[in-house]
């Protein structure tokens, strides 16, 4: 009898460590960027660095990483050291430096760009892109110079919109190196039906296609579609920033003890405040910003402007409820 509660002690302390340990790994897994007609791919031999941590981690071959961070809880702030592989970017550079938000049940997904696919698509994008400037200004100046010949237009008018015409031909040339490494830095497997077509008319130098496009996008049913879509896609992060409000019982020992455990919190309820607002969800947004001041008013004080801005931005609301 004594061997077997000592096995099944054995076993609930192994779940118990378990469960603590797995509540201190933040999961991921880096991928390439997906590109018109090659969806992105997983990256094996991706070494990761975090603050915090000494050793490095490298992702498997299907692409994942496992962050072991005992001092970690979920809504700490994560910051990316380095992410390395030869041949390869990061696709947001600005990713390194910025927090993060560690969450031992949402997954972390890196993109990074393979570099020769980077200049190829770059070239392409600009090449075309000066094609199109070319041809879109030479039509314009024989537009013009067929104004003057027929004398629909004065001498001064003729100046002044060949002027004009050259100040929008340099403008545009001077934005399309930074275009193109826009686009190509685009990742198609994340974009819906309509960015992705806009997106492939850019790059392929089909600018007046795009716009006509983009146009389609204001149309009132594809407008209410598109917000139905972008309210599903944000349920998920809603659940899981309400999860973590909810753990946060506004312990008054805790804030004081942890001050970016609080600002982490406070960032938390007011960022869940507004994608309420987004929804229509009112109230629940009024929930959100009397946590996030409860916790301002324990960190900051209640004379603080952080705190006297809430409570003006709580009445507020209030007020059109």
């Amino acid at each position: 009898m004594v061997k077997i509660r000592s096995k099944i002690l054995g076993i609930i302390i192994a779940v118990i460590i378990s469960v603590q340990c797995s509540a201190q790994v933040q999961q991921g897994f880096v991928r390439t960027i997906g590109r018109p007609n090659k969806p992105g791919v997983v990256l094996e031999g991706v070494v990761i660095r975090v603050q915090g941590l000494i050793n490095s981690v490298v992702t498997s071959s299907e692409g994942k990483f496992h962050l072991s961070v005992p001092d970690k809880k979920d809504g700490d702030a994560l910051v990316l050291l380095s992410v390395r592989k030869n041949g390869y970017e990061l696709k947001d550079k600005e990713l390194i430096g910025r927090s993060l938000i560690f969450s031992s049940q949402v997954p972390i997904e890196i993109l990074m760009v393979d570099m020769k696919q980077l200049i190829a698509d770059k070239e392409r994008i600009e090449k075309k892109a000066y094609q199109v400037a070319e041809h879109n200004y030479q039509k314009k100046l024989r537009e013009i110079e067929s104004q003057i010949k027929n004398r629909e237009i004065t001498a001064e008018k003729y100046r002044k919109k060949l002027q004009e015409l050259q100040e929008n031909y340099e403008k545009y040339l001077s934005l399309i190196s930074d275009m193109a490494d826009r686009y190509a830095r685009t990742d198609y497997d994340q974009l819906d039906s309509i960015d992705y077509k806009i997106s492939l008319c850019i790059e392929n130098g089909e600018l007046d296609k795009a716009d006509s496009l983009i146009h389609t996008v204001f149309d009132p049913e594809k407008v209410l579609e598109r917000n139905r879509l972008a309210k599903e896609e944000i349920q998920q992060r809603i659940a899981f920033a309400q999860s973590i409000i909810d753990k946060a019982k506004t312990d008054k020992e805790a804030i004081k003890r942890d001050k970016l455990y609080a600002e982490r919190m406070i960032e938390f309820c007011d960022k869940l405040s507004r994608e309420y607002l987004v929804q229509g969800e009112f109230f629940k947004a009024l929930n959100c910003l009397e946590k996030s001041l409860e916790i301002k008013m324990v960190l900051y004080g209640v004379e603080d402007q952080k705190t006297k801005t809430a409570i003006l931005q709580i009445d507020s609301l209030k007020m059109k409820l």
